[in-house]
């Protein structure tokens, strides 16, 4: 019967206060809302292959080590390695997967590029377990040749046909279609679209080499050439495992390393381990060499939750401080209600129970709009989130814990407010708010200014850095560069290629290579002799043809660039930092021998200058270039467009790339483009971040309005006195800024060091980056602050400009 007569008089106080009340619960359904996103937000980073069965107890086997004095740490590991761990009984399953390079796949008359093919063993999907829609699961992946297709790309290639049995084609290899999965969670830290038997890459090695070359290639403990996934049994300790593996490996890696060291000549050392990681730690802890797509920072996780519990904090805060603003109203019914007999816990239960009601309907709101804007969200963010509060459980319990936490939070001091007033004070009129009330309240808005401050120069501090990489000299020109994707679809009619496309009018020059900038470069190992010394170098390398220098307007410091009228088949263009490191006194006309194979030498013709052939997280490292050989393929082919290129010239180009490339896809993008996109993951969080940055600062002016309010509703009494006895608005005004400036400056000097440790974290992750200007910090802190002081200006002077008998009806 209590509870039934509380929830009566709550409704009747909420319909009461009508348009006050509908404001009450759009700040609360407004904050929900934005906590739920930002909650959301994280619980899809921390959900990363968080769905695959007993994910807990499958790892990735990465590789560390030392080649001479170049240190590995790969994502990577040696095709051996799978067949050791398939000998251990505390593994339940061992599959090794190979990336597919970019390339055309066929069904007729449909083509497509498609960079996500991959090679694995049969066992894959015991480890990795999607749902297979057709075909029969025990044989799949076993046959040569044979393929499983993800759903997505059933539909795209096949449409309503069935596609089992039927064929695809890639580089000129057929694929038979066995089986259609699922396709891969969104949260995954690698994804196919098409997954071959990983016997077929015997077939395609065959067409290029001999069957010594394909067998060595199985067996090459020191080629780092497939990922490695292990699924152990749920009572092994992975630590002790790992420690055990290691030990035994060596007997089947040293005696290799021992013949490869002999037969080189060399008394460099060599020394390799292997380490497990748990797939779900990938995604937010996982930088190494190798990594199948870019992965995020664990600094984001941490900023987001403390975003979120901002959020809600001062949500709740607000609703306190408007709630209690005019609270005098409210103070006879207080009154009345002790003087019948009703006691301290009773009325605790009426407030508690009115913010529960304020917080169900706010809750529901707050769904309403979480589903709307979720859509948006993704869009402008390229997100995926989702949300279902029918289908998911604990999504259902988190909303209950958030309905309690806002009710609890937002209804305890309203409630041990009112209900620890005394009557007798009430009516008399004598009621004051104590120092330590005012006190509380005042660091609530000390922190919300805090707070807002450090998110404002958090987000400047990332921006500041955005902009940076933006202008940051590179090193080399990237304007006006088309680049072609999957540029070996030319084959040997690249020179025609070439040469027609100079004919176009718009295009500059044209040229071609097999990496691009941020690109993973093959890494090749050389044996660089130096006098007495001798050095295994392992280098990024990148096949380019002549032209390649002239239209990235790269800066030679001496020599000359490769050119084939020259010889240079067996040329080799070194940057600065390969001369530096590698200590090469005189590197024109220095031989470099290629590891393993003494026969082979290339010569130093030239030294370029550093540039920044891999993102700004990196230190530039050391680059060999090297001309590509006739019967090599390329990757990309670049078309320098001058002034003069408009949508015609792009038209001609696509006309003149499907005569020589048998009509295959053609697909490009600036090279301008494609470098911005390496840093897509830092400016969407930023782009997220300024969102909640600017709305957490709308909260915390709210709030400041809020306690204004409830500051000058207390003294009105005080006020209405001054104004009586000749005290000017002004004085009154600048009375009650000097009761705010306290806060608002402890305020400003408190999210100063914990905005320089975050940002500090955030920038560390690039090698080279450009602090933010100090000036910057105390230009944002100024900002907020005079914010806050055009709040309490704006409701002091409402105050000071009412007539004394407006201050005293309440009286």
């Amino acid at each position: 019967m209590m509870l039934k007569h509380h929830i009566k008089v709550a409704l009747r106080n909420i319909r009461k206060q009508g348009f006050y009340s509908f404001l009450n619960i759009l700040s609360l359904s407004v904050g929900i809302t934005l906590s739920l996103l930002v909650l959301l937000l994280v619980k899809h980073e921390l959900s990363y292959d968080k769905s695959f069965n007993q994910s807990e107890s499958i790892y990735r086997v990465a590789t560390k080590g030392i080649l001479s004095s170049n240190f590995i740490n790969s994502a990577t590991s040696p095709m051996p390695l799978g067949d050791l761990m398939t000998k251990y009984d505390e593994v339940e399953s061992v599959v090794r997967f190979v990336p597919g390079a970019n390339n055309v796949v066929s069904n007729e008359d449909v083509k497509f590029n498609e960079e996500h093919f991959r090679f694995a063993d049969a066992s894959f999907f015991e480890i990795f377990d999607l749902d297979i829609i057709a075909g029969e699961s025990e044989s799949l992946l076993k046959s040569p040749n044979s393929v499983v297709l993800t759903k997505s790309a059933a539909n795209k290639y096949f449409g309503e046909q069935n596609p089992i049995g039927k064929i695809i084609t890639r580089a000129n290899m057929n694929y038979k279609v066995t089986g259609i999965c699922e396709d891969m969670p969104v949260t995954s830290h690698f994804k196919f679209n098409f997954l071959a038997s990983i016997s077929t890459i015997d077939a395609i090695l065959l067409k290029k080499a001999d069957t010594t070359y394909v067998q060595n290639w199985k067996k090459d403990w020191l080629y780092l050439n497939c990922y490695t996934y292990i699924k152990l049994k749920p009572t092994v300790e992975s630590r002790s495992f790992e420690e055990n593996f290691n030990k035994e490996k060596d007997a089947l890696l040293l005696p290799q390393v021992k013949e490869t060291l002999q037969s080189e000549l060399s008394t460099d050392s060599i020394k390799l381990d292997f380490y497990l990681q748990p797939i779900t730690d990938i995604h937010l802890h996982s930088h190494l060499t190798a990594e199948l797509q870019p992965n995020s920072k664990p600094v984001y996780i941490n900023l987001f939750i403390f975003i979120a519990v901002f959020i809600l904090l001062t949500t709740c805060i607000n609703f306190i401080n408007l709630t209690t603003a005019k609270a005098r109203r409210r103070f006879n019914e207080v009154a009345l209600r002790q003087m019948v007999g009703a006691g301290r816990r009773q009325l605790v239960w009426q407030f508690l129970t009115e913010a529960i009601l304020y917080s169900l309907s706010a809750t529901f709101f707050g769904l309403v709009l979480l589903e709307l804007l979720i859509p948006f969200f993704n869009f402008f963010f390229n997100l995926q989130l989702n949300f279902s509060i029918l289908t998911g459980w604990i999504d259902f319990f988190w909303i209950l814990m958030l309905v309690l936490f806002v009710s609890i939070m937002s209804g305890a001091f309203p409630a041990f407010f009112f209900s620890g007033l005394k009557p007798k004070h009430i009516l008399q009129g004598n009621y004051r708010i104590k120092n330590n009330g005012l006190l509380v309240r005042g660091i609530f808005v000390c922190a919300q200014i805090a707070i807002s401050i450090f998110l404002l120069i958090v987000v400047t501090g990332m921006w500041w850095q955005i902009s940076y990489i933006n202008q940051y000299n590179p090193g080399f020109d990237s304007k006006n560069i088309m680049v072609i994707e999957r540029g070996g679809a030319i084959g040997k009619n690249y020179q025609n290629f070439k040469s027609d496309l100079l004919k176009i009018n718009g295009i500059e020059s044209v040229s071609a290579c097999s990496s691009l900038p941020g690109d993973d470069y093959f890494q090749g190992t050389f044996k660089i002799k130096n006098g007495a010394n001798e050095k295994v170098a392992v280098l990024p390398m990148n096949y380019v043809d002549r032209d390649y220098f002239t239209m990235l307007n790269l800066t030679l410091k001496t020599g000359r660039f490769l050119d084939e009228a020259e010889g240079d088949s067996l040329g080799i263009l070194l940057n600065h930092t390969a001369i530096t490191e590698y200590d090469i006194k005189k590197p024109l006309g220095q031989k470099i021998e290629v590891f393993g194979n003494k026969d082979f030498e290339l010569n130093v013709v030239g030294v370029v200058k550093d540039f920044h052939f891999e993102t700004y997280y990196e230190k530039i490292k050391p680059l060999a270039l090297i001309l590509m050989g006739e019967k090599m393929n390329f990757d990309y082919i670049l078309v320098k467009l001058n002034a003069q290129h408009s949508v015609a010239t792009s038209q001609l180009i696509n006309e003149t790339w499907k005569k020589y490339s048998e009509s295959s896809p053609f697909e490009w993008q600036m090279l301008t483009t494609r470098l911005s996109n390496l840093y897509e993951e830092d400016i969407r969080i930023a782009k997220i971040i300024s969102v909640f940055a600017i709305l957490s600062l709308f909260m915390t002016i709210l709030g400041i309005i809020a306690l204004t309010a409830f500051i000058t509703e207390y003294k009105s009494k005080d006020i209405g006195i001054k104004k009586v006895l000749g005290i000017s608005r002004q004085s009154i005004i600048l009375q009650i800024f000097s009761d705010f400036s306290l806060y608002i400056i402890i305020g400003v000097i408190l999210s100063i060091l914990p905005a320089f440790i975050a940002l500090t974290a955030w920038i560390e992750s690039y090698a080279y980056a450009r602090f933010l200007n100090g000036f910057i910090f105390i230009l944002d802190a100024v900002f907020v602050a005079g914010l806050a002081y055009l709040s309490v200006f704006y409701q002091s002077y409402r105050m000071a400009s009412e007539r004394p008998a407006d201050s005293w009806q309440y009286k």
